[in-house]
């Protein structure tokens, strides 16, 4: 049995309802490749994670997409709230995107990565926000907001997203859920190691916490791509593309 009903398919506010999360998980799904290649491009490397990307040349790439999908997210209407919810879609959202906005503005503490040539580097200019509230401040919002925004992403996938009549998308929202708790583990176990427990050097070389920080950002696109029924959306258009209508 299709997810989405005929009538869902001729109303195009549903339509557009489906295009919005669709966008959403698209613009997540291309962030990291983006950073890796650019990274590896103009740089030679990648960073120690997605953060530090913000004082990379792909600034605008970092800050603009996790704009988008905050923006994104604070427009997100859902479903209205059951009475047997806590609270409803649109907050759940409203907190995520702005806490992404949050992450995007908010800089983490830097990587000082010296310029060719020279033996050690001039930390970067502190941003407007850095100013305002202080370098060690902006990363404690940064960090923190990085947390609550994945801690949402995990409630929707396990709580909110699993209300369907589908019998197959629930699995795959809960099985993003779970994965995004695993990248969020992940991401605390390298922390650790690198800073309490000698292994910082191993942690860098590898770029632990850039791949845990990708993974969970692949996931939540998955989740995301999912619920937009961009699976429906793509054979739609593959019919459309060997069969088009006379």
């Amino acid at each position: 049995m299709s997810d989405t009903s005929e009538s869902d398919k001729s109303d195009p506010h549903v339509m557009s309802f489906y295009r919005v999360r669709q966008a959403l998980g698209v613009v997540a799904l291309i962030l990291p490749p983006a950073l890796i290649v650019g990274g590896m491009g103009l740089e030679g490397s990648l960073r120690d994670s997605v953060s530090n990307f913000f004082f990379s040349p792909l600034r605008e790439m970092f800050t603009g997409s996790l704009a988008a999908i905050g923006v994104f997210l604070i427009s997100y209407k859902g479903y209205p709230r059951r009475s047997d919810e806590t609270f409803s879609d649109q907050v759940l959202a409203s907190v995520a995107g702005i806490s992404a906005l949050l992450v995007a503005f908010f800089p983490s503490l830097a990587d000082c990565i010296p310029p060719e040539g020279m033996a050690h580097c001039v930390p970067p200019a502190e941003t407007v926000t850095q100013k305002l509230i202080g370098v060690s401040a902006s990363s404690w919002v940064h960090n923190l907001s990085a947390v609550v925004f994945f801690l949402c992403l995990v409630i929707f996938c396990l709580v909110q997203f699993p209300k369907t009549e589908s019998r197959v998308r629930p699995y795959i929202y809960k099985a993003c859920g779970y994965g995004i708790l695993v990248a969020l583990a992940g991401i605390a176990g390298a922390f650790a190691m690198a800073r309490w427990g000698g292994a910082e050097t191993f942690v860098n070389v590898h770029n632990l916490i850039f791949w845990g920080e990708a993974a969970g950002i692949w996931i939540f696109a998955l989740a995301w791509l999912t619920k937009g029924k961009a699976d429906q959306a793509a054979l739609a258009l593959l019919r459309r593309a060997v069969s088009p209508e006379k």
